[in-house]
């Protein structure tokens, strides 16, 4: 894991590399709706995040909302490609007759008729594949004329820039993971932007260090968690409390996050600020979220874990198989 964790900035490179070129028929779509679950689906909620002028949706369940129709640029993300959900989403789209992209390394989903296909290189668990599912999508954006720049300028720099910060970044993590062993992660970030990041910490714990792990937003934790943040008190020798923060949130929810540790100083002693570093939003999100893979597994290592494989998932899966 901890090799591919590190091959995140080679991803990126090598999916800008061979994104096919391809030229729509027709150009007009309305929304954008990205279909994926879990490792496959973080990457739409990143898509989202980065950029909150276009309508995106995040879509991660059997069912499709109403208004996604044939007007929609559907974008449907399975790395092994037989994600039970996703197929499913794709009977739904092909009725409703949207305009349909595939990205995946393999499986049935390639087999179905889609207007443009994007194959990723496969062997690998679908959250170690971030930077093949992640950089087709603003490509794909622009090849439909969603947005106007291209992005490749922006992903080549990005892969650089990771690769120039993944050895500093192994070393942070590893010493950061100290302080996660035996704890309950509640991790809050100040910035809707940054929620992605957040519930990508999240995964990746529960994922590669088989823990329980705890997000919100702020100011939206303000105004309910707050209150119950340090009670039972039995449990706050158990919890680290992490802020995420985006450099780039709202004043007033950078003020926020320094009265909420102001209000949890006399509960919780363990809390920890994350500054991300980069040049712009994207650079910034996946320094934060190569920081949290890099630390969930020295964490699984610190703790005796084997961080590759998840066989809570695979029994699931095995189980649901048995009633098709």
């Amino acid at each position: 894991m901890r090799n591919i964790i590190y091959s995140l900035p080679d991803q990126i490179a090598e999916a800008i590399n061979v994104f096919p070129h391809y030229v729509p028929k027709k150009i007009k779509c309305g929304i954008v709706c990205i279909c994926g679950m879990g490792g496959s689906g973080i990457s739409g909620e990143i898509l989202a995040a980065l950029y909150p002028e276009i309508r995106i949706v995040s879509n991660k369940d059997y069912s499709i909302p109403d208004y996604i129709d044939n007007k929609t640029l559907a974008i449907l993300i399975s790395y092994s490609g037989n994600t039970e959900e996703t197929l499913h989403n794709y009977r739904i789209l092909a009725r409703r007759k949207a305009r349909m992209v595939f990205i995946s390394s393999n499986g049935k989903l390639l087999k179905k008729k889609a207007e443009l296909k994007i194959k990723v290189r496969g062997g690998l668990p679908p959250r170690g594949a971030l930077g093949y599912l992640f950089a087709p999508l603003p490509l794909t954006l622009y090849t439909f004329r969603i947005i106007k720049k291209n992005p490749k300028e922006q992903l080549a720099a990005l892969s650089t820039f990771l690769k120039s910060e993944r050895d500093k970044l192994e070393r942070e993590a590893e010493q950061l993971s100290e302080r996660f062993v035996n704890k309950l992660a509640v991790i809050y970030t100040n910035s809707q932007r940054f929620a992605p990041v957040a519930n990508r910490w999240r995964c990746q714990l529960n994922e590669n260090s088989k823990v329980l792990a705890h997000i919100n937003i702020i100011p939206e934790m303000n105004h309910n968690e707050i209150v119950g943040l340090g009670r039972p008190e039995a449990l706050n020798d158990k919890l680290v409390v992490i802020f995420l923060n985006d450099p780039r949130a709202h004043p007033r929810n950078k003020l926020r996050v320094g009265v909420v540790k102001q209000i949890i100083q006399g509960n919780i002693s363990n809390s920890i600020d994350v500054h991300p570093r980069g040049h712009d939003d994207v650079q910034r999100i996946f320094w934060t979220i190569m920081l949290g893979d890099f630390m969930s597994y020295h964490l699984a290592i610190k703790t005796g874990i084997d961080p590759m494989p998840v066989k809570r998932i695979d029994y699931l899966k095995q189980k649901l198989a048995e009633y098709q």
